[in-house]
């Protein structure tokens, strides 16, 4: 393993959201929350507009996310052609936030050179119909889109696995790390669950330092690739869990930390989302 880096987003990689502050699912553990911290588009217009803004002052790639409809995916269609387009006209790095979408939508992505796609797999049932409230779904509808985004979509997909949605308690990610073991994408990403600001129906245990450390160690042991800690995490953790899991260096990316522990362990500092593999960043001008 070499130097762990520090991947910080936001200048010159951009987070969009095409739904605005819109999101028909609303999982308990967001409402939305987060979709306002990205830069809001409308229309495919507009997210031109903001890609070529972007590009002209130095911009490296954007996230394409949003909020969900009911059927649980990004509603993208209508900025298919637009996605193409910035495609060809700069040369910029486009991740984008899928959900669970069909073999159709998945050919379009990569057709417009979509470059990564950001998957959260989830298999827990419980979290799946009461948290993220997709009725009529469950691990099953998650994992064919992921074989189905591996065989049809973008060339790079990139599991994220959310720890404690259930309540707090670690219960099917040890599952979702074996199943991205088995399929051996560059990153995996991991996410943990977290108070939210104006979120009160949610009650939130956050897992413990221990239960975590304890999850990514035995994601070490079974995966190849790197292993990032991702932005949604409790602040309180950056204190403690970060620079136990720097220790430890079982992790390669860590996202957001802070500047001690960018000091203390001489990560190396990166302006990118830290789901982008490194040949990507080499070619795009972000390492």
């Amino acid at each position: 393993m070499g130097r762990i880096k520090a991947f910080i987003p936001g200048f010159k990689y951009v987070s969009v959201s095409i739904t605005g502050t819109q999101c028909s699912l609303m999982c308990d553990y967001c409402k939305g929350y987060y979709l306002r911290g990205m830069k809001q588009v409308t229309t495919p217009k507009q997210l031109y507009d903001l890609a070529k803004h972007l590009y002209k002052r130095g911009g490296g790639g954007i996230l394409i996310s949003g909020g969900f409809n009911q059927e649980g995916y990004l509603p993208v269609e209508p900025y298919i052609p637009v996605i193409k387009e910035i495609k060809n006209s700069f040369n910029m790095l486009v991740s984008i936030h899928t959900g669970l979408i069909d073999k159709s939508l998945a050919m379009k992505l990569r057709d417009a050179k979509v470059d990564v796609v950001d998957y959260e797999l989830v298999v827990d049932r419980y979290v799946i119909r009461d948290v993220m409230h997709l009725s009529g779904k469950d691990g099953e509808d998650f994992l064919k889109t992921y074989e189905m985004l591996r065989t049809y979509g973008p060339p790079h997909i990139i599991p994220h696995i959310l720890i404690g949605a259930n309540s707090g308690n670690i219960a099917k990610e040890f599952e979702a790390v074996e199943i991205s073991a088995e399929a051996s994408p560059e990153i995996v990403v991991f996410l943990i669950v977290k108070p939210t600001e104006g979120v009160v129906t949610y009650p939130v245990r956050i897992p413990s330092d221990e239960d975590v450390v304890k999850l990514i160690r035995y994601a070490r042991q079974r995966f190849r690739g790197e292993i990032s800690l991702g932005c949604m995490r409790p602040l309180t953790m950056k204190y403690t869990l970060d620079s136990e899991l720097c220790r430890l260096g079982i992790i390669d990316r860590v996202v957001n930390p802070l500047k001690n522990l960018i000091d203390k362990f001489k990560l190396d500092v990166i302006q990118s989302c830290c789901s982008i593999p490194n040949e990507l960043l080499t070619l795009y001008g972000l390492l």
